[in-house]
Parts: C-alpha cells; structure tokens; sequence
C-alpha cells in the first residue's frame, strides 16, 4: 500500500445556466471515500472546481507530508493549479489583467494546495465503471441527472460502489 492520496475528480454541466453535477473519489491507503452533488444554474467550470474544492477537504485528518495528486479531466483545473502562486501574488488577477474568474474556488484551491504537496494530473474520462476518471465521471453524470429531478443536493457515493472502484486493490 501507498501512502500516496488520490484524488479523483470530475464536474459536468448540460449547458450554460444549466443543471451540474460534480463527483470525487479518493483513495489513501486501500480504501475509497467519494461524493457527488448536484447543483442548479450552473457552469461547467463551477461544477469542475466544486469537485476539486471538495475532494481536497478530504485532505482534513491526514498526514500534511503526505503526497497528494489530483486526477482531473478539465483543462481549466491543470492550468489553474498551475497559475495560484501567480494569481494570488497579483491580487487574483490574470496575466492579461482580468480578474480570475472563480475566485471564491480558486481561493480555496489555494489554501491547500500552496501549504502541501499536491500534484495535478490531467486525466481522460468518458463516464465508464473500466477506469478510475470515468467511474467518477459516471458519477458526476449522475449527481447531474438527479438535480434534475431532485434539486440540488450532496451525498456520500454508496460504500457497495466505491468497493467496484477500478484499481482499488492497487491503491
């Protein structure tokens, strides 16, 4: 076993405005912990980095040496990562001067992720139970169906699900 952390994360929206769904999974130590929420009015990049926020809450409680990445299929979130330390010396402003859009987010990004060693990984997911990213992109899928239905909401991924995560075993 590793005490590598994994977080896989994973926001989807039907269009702008529209209904959103978001989902992760992290994996520490052999076992698998998840959640999936939905949201109305949404955006896409809302629901990616509502994921992320997320996920890295899940970091509470563990060791702050310990190795963290995060497994994402949105570009906007590698680039983000990528450009905290930037924006947060330049007062949350973009290099063409823009205010970064999200802010509130990205802030919480930041808060971990500039006290911690976290790595950002770019993933390719299709929503499937066959890989980790698209058993969570299936998920987010989900999360955003039932807002549909349902309203907005956050629950706990289903113990029997998370035991079929892919590569679990390895984790």
């Amino acid at each position: 076993m590793t005490d590598t952390i994994t977080l896989w994360t994973d926001g989807v929206c039907t269009d702008s405005r529209g209904f959103g769904g978001w989902a992760y999974v992290r994996t520490w130590r052999g076992e698998a912990r998840g959640v999936a929420g939905g949201e109305r009015q949404a955006v896409t990049p809302r629901m990616e980095l509502t994921a992320v926020v997320r996920a890295l809450a899940e970091l509470e409680g563990t060791p702050a040496a310990a190795a963290v990445t995060v497994c994402s299929d949105s570009a906007l979130v590698i680039a983000g990562a990528a450009s905290l330390a930037a924006w947060k010396a330049a007062g949350w402003v973009t290099d063409t001067g823009e205010p970064v859009a999200h802010r509130d987010l990205w802030e919480k990004v930041a808060a971990v992720v500039l006290a911690r060693p976290v790595t950002f990984t770019r993933v390719t997911a299709t929503p499937s139970g066959k890989e980790p990213a698209g058993f969570v992109a299936a998920w987010s899928d989900f999360a955003r169906e039932k807002c549909k239905a349902a309203g907005a909401f956050t629950s706990p991924i289903p113990k029997p699900n998370l035991a079929k995560f892919p590569g679990l075993s390895d984790a």
